[in-house]
């Protein structure tokens, strides 16, 4: 675990393994931390770090750490990618209690250690190796790719304590990448009741604190932040705990605001905008520069935030107040056009998720289930289904189709609030604590799936969909009928037989097929193995042998 460091200390790490390293640069590390390196003093610190640290902006090659302090001193990160040597170093020779340190020219898709402090001492450090940032990969690389979305979280309570677990939970038994985090996006109301700088350090840093050292956290500003800060004159405690990047330097087109800007993740478009301050307008400045940026993407999914949801039925209502109205008339006919994949909300307390969408602005009594063809707003043979690839089918999109999109209003990560919840664009409508989480990842096929849960605070999935949309990844020479994604497995449509060879040199263990929403469902100690009666679907095919465990994907037709 973390801990604020008294003296550094000196330990042997045998068998040392840490999680996140499919996908990093680096490589695994069996080794001894070694002792102090650094050439810091090694007494008991006399300045006592009250907030952080925590990770902000990352892209494939910085990251911006901020921590506060009881004193004002100087501000230095040490960091490295192996934990025993951290050899690179970043100082800021102001003196101040709010520090900020931008670490640049680094490698994408790499994880990197680190500590803060300064030039006399270090105050915080993770002798276990849970302190780190993992950057961002290069803008465009098709990888697994985990967001955990949270949104009016900011109750400072055991409401917010057990949806908090209970994606520790999931995610520490995730049958992929087990552990890893990529992000946190918060969807505003971060802090209850006005978001001052107390309730910040309560609802937010207090409850995240160890996530925060190793995920880079975003956010978009709600309507109890607000009562705080100004996004007109960048002021407030919102503005003062946040850095978010203005000039385009995480990908897409400066904004000139942390009230609206966007990143890139893999291949991923994330725009965040402030349905609360600034004007909703068509052709106001925030309207243009959305327009800009959407239209200037060429990433392979688009996932927009901002708080005053699109459709709720929840403690709120889309069909009566002004700001949920003016976000769905004038933002959501432009962004759709421009392809929008999903839509993130919060401000209801609740839970709904919609169909997949194109064309419905009007009031919830207007919405018409139809395909899109017919004069619906259901969009594919698919669209006014569940949205699960194991029941009514997956949503279905291409690389070049704009039509479709899934709008959620998740803002329960903190408390319920009821509601009629019975807006007849949602598939699914719940009174109930949780938090998301969105996952991408490669189909099997050529292409990605998208796919967002609901986890409930006790752990349960409530809810979960799959958008999959063909043609993004780099296509692959299939056998006949057949789809190999390596020598280690075949899956044969004509006998629905799937079969693990293994290297001569191995023997196999067991076998364990995961559904699309990380449930076993299938196990087995054989080499061939009959899948003739799984539903049609993505899986992920857990190969353990004498020597090794891997996992491969595989889509059963």
């Amino acid at each position: 675990m973390i801990r604020r460091s008294t003296q550094m200390l000196i330990m042997l790490f045998a068998a040392y393994s840490f999680s996140q390293s499919s996908v990093l640069g680096g490589s695994n590390i069996n080794a001894i931390a070694e002792s102090n390196s650094i050439g810091l003093k090694q007494n008991s610190p006399s300045v006592v770090v009250e907030r952080g640290p925590y990770l902000q902006s990352g892209t494939p090659t910085s990251v911006v750490v901020r921590w506060r302090t009881d004193t004002a001193t100087e501000s230095v990160v040490h960091y490295g990618t192996q934990i025993g040597a951290l050899t690179k170093k970043e100082t800021n020779n102001s003196l101040t209690t709010e520090h900020e340190v931008a670490l640049s020219g680094l490698k994408p898709n790499t994880k990197y250690y680190f500590n803060i402090g300064n030039k006399a001492e270090v105050l915080s450090e993770s002798t276990s190796g849970d302190m780190y940032v993992i950057t961002a990969p290069t803008a465009g690389t098709k990888q697994f790719v985990r967001a955990w979305i949270l949104g009016d979280a900011g109750t400072a309570n055991d409401n917010q304590r057990d949806v908090r677990d209970a994606y520790y939970d999931y995610v520490d038994k995730a049958p992929i990448n087990p552990d890893k985090t990529d992000m946190m996006l918060f969807l505003g109301d971060n802090a209850y009741s006005t978001g001052t700088d107390i309730e910040y350090q309560n609802a937010f840093f207090d409850i995240y604190d160890e996530m925060f050292k190793k995920s880079v956290a975003w956010s978009c500003i709600g309507n109890h932040d607000g009562k705080t800060a100004d996004s007109a004159r960048q002021s407030g405690p919102y503005y003062d705990i946040f850095t978010f990047p203005t000039d385009g330097q995480a990908g897409g087109t400066a904004s000139g605001t942390e009230a609206y800007y966007s990143f890139d993740y893999a291949n991923i478009h994330f725009i965040i905008l402030d349905s609360h301050h600034s004007g909703r307008e068509v052709g106001g400045a925030m309207y243009n520069w959305t327009q800009t940026d959407i239209q200037n993407t060429t990433q392979d999914w688009i996932v927009t935030l901002f708080h005053h949801p699109v459709y709720t039925k929840g403690s709120h209502d889309s069909d009566t107040e002004d700001r949920l109205i003016e976000m769905r008339k004038n933002f959501m006919p432009m962004m759709e056009a421009n392809g929008v994949d999903v839509i993130l909300n919060g401000h209801s307390h609740s839970y709904e998720r919609s169909y997949f969408l194109n064309g419905h602005y009007g009031f919830a009594n207007t919405f018409n289930a139809d395909e899109i063809t017919k004069g619906g707003h259901t969009v594919g043979a698919t669209g006014n289904g569940d949205g699960k690839a194991d029941k009514d089918g997956a949503y279905k999109k291409t690389d070049v189709a704009t039509e479709g999109a899934v709008y959620i209003t998740t803002g329960s990560a903190g408390k319920i609030s009821g509601g009629d919840l019975n807006h007849q664009a949602m598939s699914v409508s719940l009174n109930k604590l949780g938090s998301c989480v969105m996952e991408v990842g490669d189909d099997g096929m050529g292409g990605q799936n998208l796919t967002v849960k609901f986890i409930r605070e006790n752990d349960k999935i409530d809810d979960y969909f799959t958008i999959n949309k063909a043609g993004i990844a780099a296509p692959k020479a299939y056998a006949d009928k057949s789809i190999q994604k390596s020598g280690a497995l075949l899956y044969v449509s004509d006998s629905d037989l799937l079969k693990i060879k293994v290297n001569d040199n191995e023997r196999l263990k067991k076998v364990k097929i995961y559904n699309n929403i990380g449930k076993s469902v299938k196990k087995s100690r054989k080499e061939t193995i009959d899948v003739s009666k799984m539903p049609k679907g993505t899986y992920v095919v857990e190969i353990t042998t004498n020597k090794r465990k891997y996992t491969e994907p595989v889509m059963i037709e």
